[in-house]
C-alpha cells in the first residue's frame, strides 16, 4: 500500500501533496457511486435495527441475558454504522471543496482523531460482543441451572469484559501512536500504527473463526442434549428449556457465522488486492478498497439476522407449545385409562 512506508513522523508531515493515483481515486465516478451504495446500506441498516428492536423487545423468545447482549450488539452496530456515515458524509464534502487541489484532498490525519478513535473501537467493540454472546450461549449449555437464575448478571458482566479488552486492544493500537502524515479517508488508520493494526485486524479474524468454530460445538452438543432430554425426560418444562436453548443457540451461530463470512470476505479480498497491488495501478487499488469493507456488510446482517431468526423462533416457539400440550393430554389421558384398566 503505497501510502504506508517506514519514514518517520517528521518525513510524514512533509508529504503534503497526495499521489497522482490517490487524487484520481478521490475524484472517481467509482468513488462517488460507492457513497451512494454505502449511504443505502446505513440507512436500511437503521430502519431494519428499529425493527429488530421493537421484535426484541416486544416478543422476546430469548433468555434475559441472551436478549441484553443482542440489544447491546445491535447498538453498537449502528453506532459503527452512524460514525461511518459522518466519515463518508466528511469524505464527500472534502472532495468536493478540494476536487481540483492535490495539496488540499486528503486528510491531515490529526483532523481524523475524533471519528477514527470512535470508529476504530465500536468495530473492535463487536468482536467482544460477537465472543460475550459465544459464552452466553456455553453457559446456558453448561451452567444451566446457575444460567436461568443469573442470566442478566452474566450478560452484564460478559458487556463489560468486552468493554475492557476492547479498551486494552485500542490503547495497545493506538497509544502513544503519533498522528503525523495524511490519509485519503478518516476510516483509515494512523499511519505510524499500521503494523500493529494488521496484527489486530489479523487477531480479530481469527477470534471470530474461533466463536464461529464454537458456536457451532455448542449448537451441535444443545442438539444432542435435546434429543437425549426428548426420549428419556417427560417434565414439560424441562423439555421447553431444553427447545429453547437450541433455538437461541441457533440464531446466535447464525449471527457469530455471518460476521465470519463478511469478515472472511473483507480479509481475503484485501490479501488478493494486496498480492495483484504490483499489477495494479493505486487509482484501482484505493477504489476497491472502499468497496471491500466487510464492517458495513456485517453491521446491516445483524439487524436482519436477529429480525428473521426471532420471527422464526417465535412461530417454532408456538409450533413447540402447542405440540407438548397435546402431548401432555395425550400421555394424561393415557396414564387415567392405565390406571382404570389396574382398578379394574
Amino acid at each position: 500500500m503505497a501510502m504506508y512506508t517506514n519514514q518517520t513522523a517528521e518525513e510524514l508531515e512533509t508529504w503534503r501533496c497526495t499521489s497522482d493515483g490517490i487524487f484520481k481515486s478521490q475524484n472517481s465516478i467509482w468513488m462517488k457511486i460507492n457513497f451512494v451504495f454505502v449511504f443505502i446500506l446505513i440507512f436500511l441498516t437503521f430502519y431494519l435495527s428499529f425493527k429488530a428492536a421493537r421484535v426484541l423487545k416486544n416478543h422476546n423468545v430469548y433468555s434475559k441475558g441472551s436478549q441484553i447482549l443482542l440489544m447491546i450488539t445491535l447498538l453498537n452496530a449502528n453506532l459503527n454504522q452512524l460514525i461511518f456515515l459522518e466519515i463518508r458524509i466528511r469524505h464527500l464534502v472534502h472532495i468536493f471543496i478540494n476536487s481540483e487541489d492535490p495539496c488540499k484532498i486528503e486528510f491531515h490525519s490529526p483532523e481524523c482523531t475524533y471519528d477514527q478513535t470512535i470508529y476504530a473501537f465500536t468495530s473492535v467493540m463487536s468482536t467482544g460482543l460477537l465472543s460475550a454472546l459465544t459464552f452466553d450461549r456455553f453457559f446456558a449449555l453448561y451452567a444451566s441451572t446457575v444460567y436461568v437464575r443469573n442470566s442478566k448478571d452474566s450478560a452484564y458482566m460478559l458487556i463489560t469484559v468486552s468493554i475492557i479488552v476492547t479498551v486494552i486492544v485500542h490503547i495497545r493500537t493506538y497509544g502513544g501512536v503519533s498522528r503525523a502524515g495524511y490519509v485519503p479517508s478518516c476510516t483509515y488508520p494512523p499511519q505510524l500504527s499500521l503494523n500493529t493494526y494488521q496484527v489486530v485486524n489479523n487477531a480479530i479474524f481469527w477470534i471470530i473463526m474461533a466463536n464461529c468454530v464454537l458456536t457451532i460445538a455448542v449448537l451441535l452438543l444443545n442438539i444432542y442434549k435435546d434429543k437425549r432430554i426428548k426420549k428419556s425426560v417427560f417434565d414439560t418444562k424441562t423439555r421447553y428449556n431444553s427447545f429453547e436453548n437450541v433455538l437461541t443457540t441457533k440464531a446466535i451461530c447464525s449471527v457469530t457465522s455471518t460476521q465470519f463470512v463478511f469478515l472472511s470476505f473483507s480479509t481475503a479480498a484485501l490479501a488478493i488486492i494486496r498480492t495483484l497491488e504490483a499489477g495494479m495501478s493505486e487509482e484501482v487499488f484505493h477504489i476497491n478498497i472502499q468497496y471491500i469493507n466487510g464492517g458495513v456488510y456485517g453491521n446491516l446482517s445483524i439487524p436482519v439476522l436477529i429480525y428473521l431468526k426471532t420471527n422464526q423462533c417465535i412461530l417454532q416457539r408456538r409450533k413447540s407449545i402447542d405440540k407438548m400440550t397435546n402431548h401432555t393430554g395425550t400421555v394424561d389421558s393415557h396414564i387415567s385409562s392405565l390406571k382404570t384398566a389396574w382398578e379394574t
